[in-house]
């Protein structure tokens, strides 16, 4: 079988059956194994509020080195099933193009258009939490072991975050608002920060490198990936179909991944950081960015799983039991300085009353970062750092596993996560799904021509709605409203006033009319350009109802309103595909 296989991919009869080609043969039914455990177990967690990103890496866990192949043996028929030997180079190389993708989608969030409106803020809380959370671990770990030189680097390891749970997990359940793009943009500060600062703190503290040059590459790898996003930008522009967009983003990343393994200090570290750069580069360069960003997460979601399962399966959970009191004061003081540092932060650039103050609680993500940087500290000085390398691989075993149903609780406790997505899906099964299955064979054999009566409703308005819309109040001015529209990308903004209360919408119709006018530009208030709506919607409409009412006022969005107060706006998109889900 595999010599017929080596010739059909193109070796000559009689040539050496390719080694690399026939020991990646036996991962396949290991690896397909734990996709059908992620999918069956994904599927079913979903319906308890379980986020998808935690079933993975449980799979990874109890099918890897760790759990499965304890129990039954490296030797056993079982074993031929688990993630095993065969299955560590291909999910190794997994695991560099499921980094290179998140951090290219990290990047993506860093746009302009966003410092301009919360960045300087956004910027100030990151900076607090940074510093409360080093404050702490740092105060923490030099308490208990008496070495000042783990107590200053320890906290680029408790500061970094798990950029990967944390995106995966917001595009699980759709998440979007204020709360959300915070996340990830302190998800970004908090790896920069740390990939950044390690080098330095690490010749400080251990005489261990070059600062200079470790600082020198992670910039040159940043500017090398914006490089690549900047040209990919430019090429963008020429290019409209989507596979071609997914293709490029492709390209971009594995590009990225691969100039910074050529260099010889180069690695994941830099690798990651060219993705970021060239991500951020792209998104602020390309009117198109958006789309490719979307059709390219839909494209490569497979990796992202897969990825998952790899970081399950290096999760050493037998650290937790050799921890000690160093872990646990490690854990403490990370978790307090998350929490504490963020909601400081929000005070002090006042975003307190508009944001959650436990949103803290979405940084705790740790995983690959954190794991990267103590194998480095453990080769430079493995005698010195042993004690902190089990304090760091226990905490990224509790922090990877409760962090994911962390940042989903955080999403939906801020009302950024539309309520279809909360809810178990209407599913066949069983008996159920094999007679529809039998039914669609007899409508393409042209038995019947329609499906039966009995298929099931639909949902409302309420399910599809977005529960936390971006608002004007009346008093706004001119400029404010067009700097909102262009922000939000909306093609309408809902008009409240103090109480809540819709008093009406500003359409991009209306605001068009005065843009160009110099004179009504200064006199101009939200309350000029607000029509009164007499037909919102209500959370019990039917979609198909709600579509007749976008389609009379030629609109992609409309508010809607209970007892008179604004409780979200649906739009014609989330519709859709609510309706085709």
């Amino acid at each position: 079988m595999g010599a017929t296989l080596a010739r059909c991919l193109g070796a000559r009869a009689g040539d050496p059956e390719p080694s690399a080609l026939s020991s990646l043969f036996p991962a396949f039914v290991p690896l397909a194994v734990a996709l059908l455990a992620s999918l069956a177990f994904g599927r079913l967690a979903s319906r308890f509020g379980v986020p998808r990103v935690s079933v993975y890496l449980l799979v990874g866990l109890l099918l890897g080195p760790h759990v499965g192949l304890r129990v039954f043996g490296p030797d056993s028929n079982p074993a031929l099933l688990l993630l095993g030997a065969p299955t560590e180079v291909p999910l190794r190389v997994l695991q560099e193009l499921g980094v290179g993708f998140i951090l290219f989608g990290i990047g993506s969030a860093f746009r302009i258009a966003t410092f301009r409106e919360v960045g300087a803020r956004v910027t100030g809380v990151s900076a607090v939490e940074i510093g409360a959370t080093s404050l702490l671990v740092g105060g923490a770990v030099f308490a208990v072991t008496g070495d000042w030189r783990l107590g200053l680097i320890a906290p680029t390891l408790a500061v970094s975050s798990a950029p990967s749970a944390t995106m995966v997990t917001l595009r699980e359940v759709e998440a979007e608002g204020p709360t959300s793009r915070l996340l990830i943009l302190c998800v970004g500060h908090n790896n920069l920060f740390v990939l950044l600062a390690f080098p330095l703190l690490l010749s400080l503290t251990f005489g261990v490198g070059d600062p200079a040059a470790a600082t020198f590459a992670a910039v040159a790898a940043l500017l090398v990936g914006a490089s690549i996003g900047f040209g990919a930008a430019i090429w963008l522009e020429s290019i409209t179909g989507r596979r071609e967009m997914v293709l490029l983003g492709i390209l971009v990343v594995i590009g990225a991944m691969g100039l910074a393994h050529l260099v010889p200090s180069g690695g994941t570290a830099l690798g990651m950081l060219g993705c970021f750069g060239a991500g951020l580069a792209l998104a602020n360069g390309s009117p198109h960015g958006e789309e490719l960003f979307r059709y390219l997460e839909n494209t490569v979601y497979p990796i992202y799983v897969l990825f998952f399962i790899a970081a399950g399966r290096d999760l050493h959970i037998e650290e937790l039991a050799h921890a000690g009191a160093l872990a646990f004061v490690f854990v403490v003081a990370r978790v307090a300085g998350k929490l504490l540092g963020t909601h400081l932060g929000l005070r002090l650039v006042r975003l307190d009353e508009s944001l959650p103050p436990t949103i803290g609680a979405g940084l705790l993500c740790q995983a690959g970062i954190a794991l990267g940087l103590v194998a480095t500290l453990e080769a430079a000085v493995p005698v010195d750092s042993e004690r902190l390398r089990h304090v760091v691989v226990a905490s990224v075993v509790i922090f990877e596993l409760v962090g994911p149903w962390l940042v989903r609780r955080t999403v939906v406790a801020a009302g950024e996560v539309k309520l279809a997505n909360l809810l178990p899906h209407a599913e066949a099964r069983g008996a159920e799904a094999v007679r529809w299955v039998f039914l669609e064979i007899r409508r393409n054999l042209g038995r019947i021509r329609s499906a039966p009566d009995d298929a099931p409703t639909g949902p409302t308005v309420e399910h599809a709605m977005r529960r936390r819309p971006r608002t004007v109040q009346m008093s706004l001015s001119f400029e404010e409203v067009l700097k909102l529209l262009a922000e939000t990308g909306a093609d309408l903004l809902p008009v409240v006033d103090a109480e809540g209360a819709l008093k009406g919408v500003i359409s991009y119709e209306e605001v068009k009319n005065t843009l160009y006018d110099p004179v009504l530009r200064d006199l101009v208030i939200a309350e000029d350009l607000t029509f009164r709506v007499d037909d919102a919607l209500e959370p019990a409409t039917s979609l198909p109802a709600a579509l007749e009412v976008l389609d009379r006022h030629r609109v992609q969005s409309w508010p809607v309103v209970l007892d008179g107060s604004l409780v979200g706006i649906v739009r014609r998109t989330d519709i859709y595909a609510l309706m085709r889900r």
